[in-house]
């Protein structure tokens, strides 16, 4: 058995880009074994035998107890982290030394040459969101992305030592109690946590290398040069590793992330390429079909309808305990 394995997380509606991702992972690493994890319910209008992976999970089969206490509380999103450290267990018991996570919105594009070399003296390698400060206008800017974390969990490669599993264990505790998106209170899904990782381990490797978890967050550090079918960043010397398309819908083009005002593919016409691919890539996949497909568990967004409901509904509350209070008070008066 290899030593080694990469996975994925997401529902059905995602299995374009988890897709895309496990093709391209293995045009790359053909003998490490890519797993997929569903979150979802099986459904008839998609055949799983198909998918370019070698190994599917089903979540809900293989944490019934998990999905069924967390599926009313977290939103999908939400809910594909939490279950991250109990799949990063389950793949340790299965024998695996070293364990990759990669989100499935991200597409490779060259061998992860430094990540399996890192792996092999570390506990853990990380990618940070950005390697050099942004300066100081507009959205996001470094210090924006503190609230989200200095690593980007789209990417964590482990070695599954005692202090790991350790580590793990913790982080699955927090996880399931405070994965929520709320920056407000200071949690961000499962990788707000991970700032504790070099405090809690002992061997962190921190891969500092522009090629990795290239994304809408870090193009102030970072230009696409794209030389006969390949892509480098800022020069020919640093290959294009993968390409993380956080928050990317094809339909909002030039748009790349809706809450980044720094960068777009009009302003950006080097990154153009890279997105001109995923989009052909993605729609090879099946995206157009596949994102319509609802998804079985997590909690149900709130409409911008269901949002001025409730909003009327807690005013009228108000009011009606504001007469109330006025009512008594005066009845108080008159006696």
């Amino acid at each position: 058995m290899n030593k080694s394995v990469a996975f994925t997380i997401c529902a059905n509606n995602y299995l374009a880009h988890a897709s895309v991702l496990g093709q391209s992972f293995k045009a790359f690493h053909p003998d490490v074994p890519f797993i997929l994890a569903i979150l979802d319910e099986p459904s008839p209008e998609i055949d799983y035998d198909k998918l370019p992976v070698d190994k599917i999970i089903w979540v809900h089969e293989e944490f019934p107890s998990i999905v069924n206490e967390l599926k009313d509380i977290y939103g999908i999103a939400e809910l594909c982290t939490v279950v991250k450290p109990p799949l990063i267990e389950l793949l340790d018991k299965k024998g695996y030394e070293s364990i990759l996570y990669i989100d499935p919105d991200i597409q490779v594009f060259s061998a992860f040459t430094e990540v399996f070399r890192a792996i092999e003296t570390h506990q853990a390698v990380l990618t940070p969101h950005i390697c050099s400060p942004t300066g100081e206008k507009g959205h996001p800017v470094d210090k924006d992305l503190m609230r989200t974390g200095i690593y980007n969990l789209g990417f964590v490669a482990l070695r599954m030592t005692d202090e790991v599993r350790a580590f793990v264990q913790w982080w699955n505790k927090r996880v399931q109690a405070y994965g929520y998106h709320d920056l407000k209170k200071g949690f961000f899904y499962d990788q707000i946590w991970w700032g504790y990782g070099p405090a809690f381990l002992d061997r962190v490797f921190v891969l500092r290398n522009l090629g990795y978890n290239a994304a809408n967050w870090n193009l102030h550090e970072r230009k696409v040069i794209k030389k006969d079918d390949s892509f480098y960043i800022n020069d020919d010397s640093t290959p294009l590793r993968f390409f993380h398309y956080s928050h990317y819908k094809m339909e909002n083009r030039p748009v790349i992330a809706s809450y980044n005002q720094n960068f777009d593919l009009d302003n950006r016409p080097d990154i153009r390429p890279v997105f001109d691919g995923y989009d052909a890539y993605l729609d090879q996949m099946g995206y157009q079909s596949l994102r319509k497909i609802p998804f079985s568990f997590g909690k149900k967004p709130v409409s911008a309808t269901e949002v001025v409901k409730q909003e009327y509904s807690r005013l009228g509350n108000v009011k009606f305990h504001v007469k109330q209070s006025l009512r008594h008070l005066l009845l108080g008066q008159r006696k």
